[in-house]
């Protein structure tokens, strides 16, 4: 999202577009050369300490169905109910609320499914502090590879033959402030990334796991999830999906999922907060 923007405006204020372009490309292969050294040294130290996949609970197909329902009726009432004040800088709160809302939602599947005990989920108390330690530093370790491909991706998109958007939420960061500022960095930072969590790596991938095999299902709950965030953003979030489903399946804690998921929101946030989108 803000690497989009910054592309934009090294083209607007540099020498040449095409230069500044290039210049932007072998930049984010740089940093993706960079990142996959990186992320072989976080692939080696995970698998020292952690050297096999957990085994997944079964989930009944049911439970999946009622979370794909329950979402659709969570965003839906949400649109219905947080949009209907109009522009204005609550409009960024807003439509983050309607992400918490459906989480709330196909949360509450979740936990049906759970049956009341939060380790089915991941969220046991045991070893949560080292699942925490664990996720936040692979997530610091992965994120030049991170940043270079969304660097690779940006570029690429701006060359495609159509205009692709990015998430609705993302443009109104320049009309928030104060309070609205405040309550959308708390929503897109704990709030939102701990119900993704709970969906895609509690509940979808137990689901597909305990199916499919582990590979195959955190491959494919990372697809799920990174279509779900849209075309623009869809490369840099599989891979991020992709470390999200290795941390919780070989962990066994979603506490190690949502520390990387909540730090990684957390930059991004910072930085389009911080006035790169107004430029």
């Amino acid at each position: 999202m803000m690497v989009a923007c910054l592309l934009r405006v090294g083209q607007e204020s540099g020498s040449g577009s095409d230069e500044t372009s290039l210049a932007f490309l072998f930049g984010g292969l740089g940093l993706c050369t960079v990142g996959v050294g990186l992320g072989f040294l976080a692939r080696h130290l995970f698998r020292k300490h952690w050297p096999r996949y957990r085994p997944s609970a079964p989930v009944h197909l049911g439970f999946v169905v009622g979370a794909v329902v329950a979402h659709g009726l969570g965003t839906m009432v949400g649109s219905a109910w947080l949009l209907s004040s109009g522009e204005g800088p609550w409009k960024l709160p807003a439509l983050l609320g309607i992400s918490a809302l459906s989480g709330l939602a196909t949360g509450a599947v979740a936990w049906a499914w759970a049956r009341g005990n939060p380790g089915a989920l991941g969220l046991g108390r045991h070893g949560s502090s080292g699942a925490w330690a664990t996720g936040s530093g692979l997530w610091l370790l992965c994120l030049p590879l991170f940043y270079g491909l969304a660097m690779v991706w940006q570029w690429t998109l701006l060359h495609w033959p159509d205009v692709v958007s990015t998430q609705a939420w993302v443009g109104y960061f320049g009309d928030a402030g104060g309070a609205p500022l405040a309550v959308a960095a708390l929503l897109g930072i704990v709030v939102v990334p701990f119900l993704e969590e709970v969906l895609f790596r509690g509940l979808l991938q137990s689901a597909l796991v305990s199916r499919m095999g582990a590979r195959s299902g955190i491959i494919l709950t990372a697809v799920l999830f990174a279509l779900l965030h849209g075309l623009a953003s869809f490369v840099p979030v599989l891979a991020l999906a992709l470390l999200l489903g290795e941390l919780r399946q070989r962990t066994g804690s979603l506490w190690a999922s949502y520390a990387a998921h909540l730090f990684h929101n957390g930059l991004q946030i910072a930085i389009l907060a911080s006035g790169l989108m107004s430029h």
